[in-house]
């Protein structure tokens, strides 16, 4: 069910790009500008942002149909402020071989407009990367085809942004990053409300998500065997959760802050996968799932550490699940009112919890 919700999520985002594609030329006094290249070793770039002003909204779209192609879209909007609509919306579609894009987009900071980037590759040897500064923006990054060594890079700053990225092949690399994300005018206020969707099916996959700040949600899928996944968050009130559908596979997820959530499950005959949650703050809530769909599973690890401070019964708390053969599972909380619960079915398992 997670799948669908994130393919929904990236369809949803591919909607704009069909209803924008129909914009060109505006009629509404907005920059359009359109680029469309076919044959190989093409150049596209479109920059709606000379000297730093704009005469409009800005629309853009850079379609390549060919091989080793490199396109990059600029819009900025933070010094021309709309009362009302879009900020800007931008699409790069690359298919054959590899392709590199880029989009940057800025705007203002308390506003209810929204800058849309989406990069679609079609293409091995894909490299993608999106950063928006401002609120209520969206980054999604969609390579498709079985991608060999796929890239894909987001960096959010605001508040309510989205970034999706749906990425097929193997070795592919994701890193995706909220909070940071420093150009342009202004001073960037505490970045909260933002959600991650990763859908990632390949071997070897490289997973890395970085949130600051409050009420975020991340939500990673990998199916693939020797997967890397990697979620850091700084902040309170945020969640991750992580389904991993292979073999051999490690999910770390480090939270700071109060009343943090990690949910991580592990499965389809899962073997010899680690999985690694750290919690510094009060009300931490952790859950770990490592299953044996095909009874052939095992020899996985599950370790829980959480150091903040409770105030009452279930304000930290850890859960584990396993079965199969010799798992190991390790919790340490450093708290009054800590609370461990352990499963372990099948044999040859060891488990320890320190309080």
């Amino acid at each position: 069910m997670k799948r669908y919700l994130v393919l929904a999520a990236s369809m949803s985002v591919l909607g704009f790009a069909s209803a924008h594609a129909q914009t060109f030329p505006s009629t509404s006094f907005d920059n359009s500008a359109r680029i469309t290249q076919t044959g190989n070793l093409n150049e596209a770039e479109i920059d709606q942002a000379a000297g730093g002003t704009i005469n409009g909204q800005g629309r853009a779209e850079i379609i390549q149909t060919s091989n080793r192609n490199d396109a990059s879209i600029t819009q900025t909007s933070a010094t021309s402020p709309f009362g009302a609509g879009f900020a800007n919306t931008a699409l790069i579609d690359q298919r054959r071989a590899r392709g590199d894009a880029s989009i940057d987009q800025i705007h203002d900071y308390l506003v209810t407009r929204n800058n849309n980037a989406l990069i679609v590759q079609i293409t091995p040897d894909a490299t993608a990367s999106i950063q928006q500064r401002g609120d209520r923006n969206t980054g999604t990054i969609r390579q498709l085809a079985g991608s060999a060594v796929p890239v894909a890079s987001i960096d959010q700053n605001g508040r309510i942004n989205t970034a999706i990225v749906e990425q097929r092949g193997s070795n592919g690399v994701v890193e995706v990053v909220q909070g940071t994300f420093q150009a342009g005018p202004g001073t960037s206020p505490v970045t909260f409300n933002s959600r991650v969707d990763i859908d990632n099916d390949g071997a070897n996959a490289d997973i890395f998500v970085s949130q600051i700040g409050f009420n975020h949600d991340a939500r990673v899928i990998e199916d693939g065997a020797n997967g890397v996944i990697t979620i850091t968050m700084e902040g309170a009130s945020n969640a991750a959760t992580v389904t991993q559908e292979s073999r051999d596979g490690l999910v770390e997820i480090e939270a700071t802050g109060s009343a943090n959530i990690a949910e991580v499950t592990q499965a389809s005959s899962d073997e010899g996968s680690i999985a690694r949650v750290i919690q510094s703050g009060n009300f931490a809530i952790s859950e770990i799932e490592q299953l044996d769909d095909a009874t052939s599973g095992g020899f996985n690890i599950a370790e829980v550490n959480q150091t903040g401070l409770a105030t009452g019964s279930g304000n930290i708390l850890s859960t584990i699940l396993q079965n199969g053969g010799t798992n190991l599972a390790f919790v340490d909380q450093a708290s009054a009112y800590a609370q461990s619960d352990i499963v372990q079915t099948g044999t040859g398992h060891l488990a320890n919890v320190a309080q």
